[in-house]
């Protein structure tokens, strides 16, 4: 592991109130600004040596002896402000100011300055004897790590010597984080999922020598921030779809490019100043907007903070952008424009927060001097991150010498030199092609572009494996030279050495990081991988649960093993059932046969019709269409046939409504409630409090609502609609418990429940061969074996099954269309790793079961939308049972393998 050493950041936080130290004192410290740091620091200790302040603190000797470094002025200044924790004074430093000026010689106000230098939070984690023992190893050049080593001192709390690297005991498997032994029980989820799949990956292809690992940002938030941030995503889409759909409309661009849309937002953004830039106040005209007048800038420069969010973006006029250079915002309205127009740039930037335009991180970039910037190239959250990784670490190295971990910045960065951004879109172009979700167009370079619509690489789980490439072949060489890239010192040898060996030059003349093989081929190697690739999703919750159960009985205890269900099978409530009446109008036609003119409301209606259809024989299509249709030749309800029926008349027929009970509450819809009276009175309590359902319908003890005042009579719990797929559960019984049956002799349904979304349900093959659910979720493998039936599979969320795949084909000898198979999970080998690449796009996992309505999602698919032209692509709908009889049950292992087929 590389050590990058940040510079001697003491010195320079010293030198910098110094620098104030100079002004105060008279002279102007812009004048040396510029010049190197020595050359600074020897003026400055002229200055310093003409106010006579004791100016031995310029000087360092490291070589000394250990009481002879404590003796030193620098170090007694250094020790003096580093260890002082303040006093009870206004300024909390009234007693280190005094001891400054006594021990240097400093005037009060020189002293106060100088007081207030803030070392790093994390500085000072060694003593001067360690320093005093490493430093003339890293004077010889050597990184940190190493000049530890050569005294045998642990550069980290579990960095180890290569001696005891070399001899370590590594694990053949890794243990299990015990439950909730972790702080987070989401990291703690996070690690096991790893610990399972380096143990599988162990037993598959040995101990690892080194492993590498990125963390995805997603994880190092809590569930509510992780939820927060997809709703924060999926308003971001729908956003920018707008933008996408005004700027075709109203700018007349009819491929908007992603740039194009950011411009967009950043020129939105401006409106609460009257849409002038930040920097020059220059007003930007609306139809100018996409012209090369003005550009998209970054507020603080790339070379200085490699952050290209939208967070640092902001528009302006393209020559102030020019002329603004690596400065950042404030530094260069500073410089150009003087102290009294910045106050008016901060207001703009204020008035921009206030407005709810930008958030606190892009206002506090516009207002960020160059030497505010932090020190880590990159914008990190970084509370859940140390913690992952730490542990991340710490567990990985029990079973390798090395463990490393990379930026998310490095691997983007490789995943473009490498061409890899678009391979997932390449992969996946066909299957949307077919559909016409793809479009063709010339961007403003004169490039053929083609592109899904509304496609994005997260669309696809195998992201992740594309990023997993670049963090295989990131090299400790590409880390160390990114992150001297923005080095405004002196970059070194090294840094030269590296990019002569390890980047080139495109045909655009930028430098990219050479690809492990030549660039085609890696691609070519990397898309046969990724097509063989099946993404592994853990099922959820196991059908059953084997418990043994202990009866007492006559010799003692009896135990049986038994099934128990994992959750429940159907939900709680159970449903009652009510006739209600439907009023409706339709048109006399085909179906009005003896029975369906039984329902007409009117007696003068059914009769009239009644008459008509006897006069052909009962026959409805023959009485009621063509030319006897109502308009052709009319129906009279009256004896002197004057009164024609019409086309249309009032039905009334009775419905089944399933009901349930539930409890008064703010969530109550009163749409459903059954009682007219009871919904009356709710109606008028909701009414009285304004239409506040949380105001009107809570704490009912206290402010009872009355079905009947003067009795006492209060509502509490209504009757309301129910579900409309439900299953009964038993049958009536009269008070002997015997069956009740109805006059064709079946059995009286009662007591009906509501399966919702199943957490499994089993399929059998019936005794006629066909595919046959039982009336509820049932676990016996053996149910109905007596009749006939054989149990095929169960199925449960996430669990994996390969489809048969229909294509639609023009018959050469008929012309006419057809459908043949072209693919059937039954004639390959689905344990082939081989066949892999032809089982992907027909395999799926299923999303949700209901009462014969099963969803199934595509494996590699994130979303869950269920896009009509990409049905039996990205998604399956099944409502008849009997389509999962060409289906085949298969199991993957956290591996992304096919191990077993059927069910196991």
């Amino acid at each position: 592991m590389r050590i990058i050493l940040e510079g001697n950041t003491t010195n320079a936080s010293l030198l910098k109130s110094f620098m104030s130290v100079v002004d105060v004192t008279g002279h102007d410290s812009e004048a040396i600004e510029d010049l190197p740091a020595s050359k600074k620091a020897e003026i400055v200790e002229g200055i310093f040596k003409s106010q006579g302040f004791n100016t031995d603190i310029f000087h360092f000797d490291s070589s000394v002896e250990r009481q002879a470094i404590e003796n030193q002025p620098a170090y007694m200044l250094w020790h003096l402000i580093y260890s002082y924790e303040g006093d009870d004074s206004i300024s909390g430093n009234e007693a280190l100011i005094k001891k400054l000026c006594e021990k240097f010689n400093f005037d009060s106000e020189s002293a106060a300055i100088i007081a207030g230098v803030v070392f790093k939070a994390d500085y000072g984690n060694l003593s001067t004897r360690a320093l005093r023992k490493i430093l003339p190893y890293l004077k010889q050049g050597m990184v940190y790590s190493d000049a530890c080593d050569k005294v045998d001192y642990r550069h980290s709390k579990r960095s180890l010597t290569r001696e005891e690297i070399d001899n370590r005991d590594y694990k053949s498997r890794l243990d299990l984080l015990p439950r909730n032994s972790l702080r987070n029980p989401v990291v703690e989820k996070i690690l096991n999922q790893m610990i399972n799949v380096v143990n599988s990956l162990i037993e598959t292809y040995g101990r690892p020598d080194e492993i590498r690992i990125e963390l995805a940002r997603e994880l190092k938030k809590s569930a509510k921030e992780r939820a927060d941030l997809i709703s924060s995503i999926n308003k971001a889409t729908a956003d920018n779809e707008k933008i996408r759909q005004l700027l075709i409309n109203e700018f007349g661009i009819q491929r908007p490019s992603r740039n194009d849309i950011i411009r967009y937002r950043l020129y939105d953004e401006l409106s609460a100043v009257g849409y002038q830039t930040l920097y020059s106040d220059t007003y930007i005209p609306r139809e100018e907007l996409f012209s090369k007048r003005f550009d998209i800038e970054h507020i603080i420069p790339q070379s200085r903070l490699f952050d290209d969010s939208f967070a640092n973006k902001t528009i302006e006029a393209r020559d102030i952008n020019i002329e603004k250079g690596n400065a950042t915002a404030l530094d260069f309205v500073e410089a150009k424009y003087g102290s009294e127009y910045v106050k008016e740039y901060r207001n703009r930037v204020d008035i921009l927060l206030k407005e709810g335009k930008i958030g606190r991180g892009k206002y506090n970039k516009l207002l960020t001097k160059e030497n505010d910037i932090p020190e880590d190239f990159i914008n990190r959250d970084l509370r859940n991150t140390q913690y992952i990784s730490r542990k991340a670490l710490e567990i990985l190295s029990e079973v390798a010498p090395e463990v490393t971990a990379t930026s998310g910045s490095i691997t983007e960065r490789l995943r473009e030199d490498w061409q890899l951004i678009d391979v997932l879109q390449e992969l996946n172009w066909d299957k949307y092609d077919r559909q016409g979700l793809t479009e063709i167009f010339v961007n403003r370079d004169g490039n053929t572009v083609r592109r899904i619509k509304d496609w994005t690489k997260r669309n696809d789980h195998r992201h992740h494996a594309v990023d997993a490439v670049a963090i295989a072949f990131t090299r400790a060489e590409y880390v160390h030279y990114l992150n001297n890239l923005n080095a405004q010192s002196d970059k070194g040898k090294e840094f030269y050495t590296i990019r002569e060996r390890y980047l080139e030059r495109d045909k655009h003349n930028n430098l990219r990081f050479r690809s492990p093989i030549p660039v085609k081929e890696f691609r070519a190697v990397v898309k046969d991988m990724l097509e063989k690739s099946f993404v592994s999703h853990k099922s959820k919750n196991k059908v059953v649960t084997k418990n043994v159960n202990a009866t007492k009985c006559s010799g003692g205890v009896n135990r049986k093993v038994q099934l128990t269900p994992r959750g429940e099978l159907h939900e709680a409530t159970i449903c009652g059932r009510i006739m209600q009446p439907v009023v409706d109008k339709e048109k006399i036609g085909v179906s009005f046969d003896y029975d369906k003119i039984a329902t007409v409301a009117s007696a003068v209606e059914r009769k009239a019709l009644t008459r008509r259809l006897d006069m052909f024989n009962g026959d409805p299509k023959k009485a009621f269409t063509g030319k006897n249709s109502p308009t052709k030749n009319p129906i009279y309800i009256d004896d002197d046939r004057k009164v024609e029926l019409g086309t249309k008349v009032k039905t009334v027929t009775m419905k089944c409504v399933y009901t349930k009970r539930k409890e008064i509450s703010e969530d109550l819809k009163l749409d459903k409630v059954i009682d007219k009276g009871v919904k009356r009175i709710l109606q008028q309590r909701l009414d009285e409090y304004g239409g506040d359902p949380k105001k009107a319908f809570t704490n009912l003890d206290a402010n009872p609502i009355y079905l009947n005042k003067e009795k006492g009579i209060t509502i509490k719990r209504v009757t309301i609609t129910g579900p409309t797929e439900v299953e009964p559960l038993h049958s009536k019984r009269d008070h002997l418990g015997n069956e009740m049956r109805d006059a064709d002799g079946r059995t009286i349904p009662t007591d009906f429940i509501n399966t919702g979304n199943n957490h499994h349900i089993a399929i059998y093959r019936d005794a006629s061969g066909a595919c046959a659910l039982p009336p509820l979720p049932v676990i016996d493998k053996d149910y109905r074996k007596c009749d006939g039936w054989e149990f095929l599979f169960t199925m449960k969320r996430n669990e994996y099954f390969v489809f048969p795949r229909y294509e639609s084909v023009v018959d050469s000898s008929t012309g006419q269309e057809k459908l043949i198979k072209t693919f059937d999970p039954k004639a390959v080998d689905l344990l082939d790793r081989d066949n892999y690449a032809k089982i992907s796009p027909n395999l799926f996992r299923v999303q949700k079961l209901a009462s014969k309505y099963y969803v199934f999602r595509h494996h590699l698919e994130t979303n869950v939308e269920e896009v009509k032209e990409l049905r039996d692509i990205t998604w399956k709908r099944i409502q008849t049972i009997k389509l999962m009889d060409d289906a085949v049950k298969v199991r993957i292992d956290n591996l992304g393998r096919i191990v077993a087929v059927g069910e196991s």
